[in-house]
This record gives C-alpha cells, sequence and structure tokens, in this order.
C-alpha cells in the first residue's frame, strides 16, 4: 500500500516557496533551524545528480533561517535552494509540508463525506493521503462472522457490502440476532477508514445509533489481485443501558446469497463445503482466543 504523497511538481512560485518557509518553521518544533540546514545540505549533495542544472546547496543556520524568514518572493543566492528544500521536505519531513501544500493547492478529498476526511487526518499525522487503493481492494460482497452477543457459543454470520454508489468507503451490515430464521434484520451503516496495514470500520446500528466499531488487519488480496479476500478482527460494540464488549470478527469475500441469522455450532458447521472446512478452521481458532465482556 502507498503510505505517502508522490512529491507535487515544483514550480519556482512564491506560493510554493511560501510552503517551504512554513514546512520549515512548523518542523522547527522537533527539528533546530542548525539541524535542517546540515541535513538538507547533505541531502542536497547526495540527490542533486537527479536535476539537470541544479546545485547542491551549502548551508548553515544563519543562511537556512535567512531563506525561511524571508519574503515569498526573495531569490537566494544558491539558486537550486528552494528546488531542493521541497524535494528534501516531501521525501523526508512529508509531514511538515503535505497538509501545507494540500491547503494552498485546495486538494480535496475524493469521498463524497465529512467522516473520513476527518477520522484519516486525526490518525495520519504524517499528512499522507487517504489510501484509495485500498477501499478498491475493499469493494465487494462478504459473509462477516462474530460471536452472538445472547449466546457466546453460538456464532452469527452477517452480510456486509463495501463500496456503495459513489462512496467507496461506505459500508452496510445485515444482521440478526435470533436462531429463528424469520427473525427481523438489524442493519449497521458506516464508513470504512484505511489506516498503515489495517481499515476502521467506523459504524452504528441504524435503529438505535448505538456504535458498532472494528478494525481488520491481515488482508490478502485475492486470488486475481483485484480485491481483499479476507480479514481477522476485533469488534467493539456499546449499547445503551450495557457495558461495552469486545469480540472477535471475520470477513470472508462470498458470492451470492449470504444466509444471515444466527447459528448453533454444529448448524454453523454445515455451511461451509468439503472444500471449504479449512475457513471454518480458521474462524473457530479466531473466536477460541476469547472475548472481553463483563457479566
Amino acid at each position: 500500500m502507498r503510505d505517502k504523497i508522490e512529491t507535487p511538481q515544483f514550480d519556482g512560485s512564491p506560493a510554493s516557496n511560501q510552503i517551504i518557509k512554513s514546512a520549515a518553521k512548523a518542523l522547527q518544533e522537533s527539528l533546530s533551524y542548525n539541524t535542517q540546514a546540515v541535513e538538507l545540505s547533505d541531502w542536497s549533495r547526495r540527490n542533486v545528480s537527479r536535476w539537470p542544472g541544479a546545485y547542491a546547496v551549502s548551508l548553515d543556520r544563519k543562511k537556512w533561517q535567512r531563506f525561511v524568514s524571508s519574503p515569498a518572493k526573495y531569490k537566494p543566492r544558491q539558486r537550486s535552494l528552494a528546488m531542493l528544500a521541497w524535494h528534501w521536505l516531501f521525501e523526508v519531513y512529508p509531514h511538515s509540508i503535505t497538509p501545507l501544500w494540500r491547503e494552498a493547492t485546495g486538494d480535496r478529498s475524493p469521498l463524497p463525506n465529512a467522516l473520513v476526511p476527518a477520522l484519516h487526518s486525526f490518525m495520519s499525522p504524517g499528512g499522507n493521503p487517504i489510501n484509495m487503493e485500498a477501499l478498491t481492494y475493499l469493494k465487494g460482497d462478504y459473509a462477516v462472522y462474530r460471536p452472538s452477543y445472547i449466546n457466546l457459543k453460538n456464532i452469527m454470520v452477517m452480510s456486509m457490502t463495501c463500496g456503495m454508489g459513489d462512496d467507496p468507503s461506505r459500508f452496510v451490515i445485515e444482521m440478526a440476532s435470533s436462531l429463528d430464521e424469520t427473525s427481523k434484520p438489524e442493519y449497521v451503516e458506516g464508513f470504512a477508514i484505511p489506516y498503515r496495514d489495517c481499515i476502521l470500520f467506523q459504524g452504528r446500528i441504524r435503529n438505535t445509533g448505538a456504535p458498532f466499531i472494528f478494525v481488520m488487519s491481515g488482508l490478502p488480496l485475492n486470488a486475481d489481485g483485484d480485491g481483499y479476500e479476507r480479514g481477522d478482527g476485533t469488534l467493539l460494540v456499546g449499547a445503551s443501558g450495557a457495558r461495552s464488549s469486545a469480540y472477535p470478527i471475520a470477513m470472508r469475500r462470498r458470492g451470492g446469497e449470504i444466509p444471515v441469522r444466527t447459528y448453533a455450532p454444529k448448524q454453523f458447521e454445515t455451511l461451509f463445503s468439503a472444500d471449504e472446512k479449512p475457513m471454518h478452521k480458521e474462524i473457530i481458532e479466531l473466536f477460541n482466543r476469547g472475548i472481553v465482556g463483563w457479566q
């Protein structure tokens, strides 16, 4: 998965120079101007050959601070300074410059909702973009398995669809807590937020508004390489009037109709064909890790 933005082209404009200066000032909280100057000088000597006609820079604290504090239109004597500083910051300290570049250029989230960009920004202090590739891989239908909150020995089989309409981050889950095949289903709706090699599913039960939050990790691609095949994780449920609990949860990509209901252990096993017995074993082993809850 991509975890940082590709360096935008440097155009030498006052606006771009100002982004560099603002990033250096922000970086000063953790990296002094003197250290910045030394690192940038060393980096420029190692990398300047990537740009024909450019010259490596030689900086000390005073020279670098003079550039950072100067007006945006100021042109330093070392003519390649701004260009090299631009690439250095994006490649080595992207968290200091990427948010400033996005704000200045109006770079907007490709998602039609406010929640995912806000949570992603909160969980991504490095300023990395939303991993749209992960959301593309996530799109599709899954059977989702978890222990029943009514009887922990039973297994709830839920149906989840990821990527709804024009929003690749939106998901909906259908579930039924009863062993009765005619029981009325409940629905969870929410949004998926990729982070690192995991995905946070921030949801709520539609009728009650109770939070329904789970994290999936271990997300291998399918044989075609165009979608996630499976994921395992942990579910947090907080219902009104009850203490929150954490359950193991697993998802497996499935085609066709998914039988949404709660099953006793023996019934659950019959859902898997002979070829799928390893999948059944994996899910049961995941459930055997235990549940965090209160009596």
